[in-house]
């Protein structure tokens, strides 16, 4: 699948890492994996708080912050 990847940059979320594959979203967990998620709903919305507080990054960026965060939660 041809996944793509963003970082989220509010204050509330900062780091998280999410994918997508259209409609489906998943967010990043140390503990389960990815998991089943709509958060992205709030960064696309113009009516949000949260709009555009999102940075698209590659797949090796993703992977490099999760294997980041899977080191600290160890």
């Amino acid at each position: 699948m041809n996944y793509e990847y963003v970082k989220l940059i509010d204050r509330e979320h900062y780091g998280t890492v999410v994918r997508a594959d259209g409609a489906k979203q998943y967010e990043w967990d140390d503990k389960k994996g990815w998991v089943r998620s709509g958060i992205l709903i709030l960064y696309f919305c113009d009516e949000s708080e949260y709009y555009d507080l999102y940075e698209e990054i590659t797949e090796d960026e993703a992977m490099k912050l999760i294997g980041a965060k899977e080191k600290v939660a160890a």
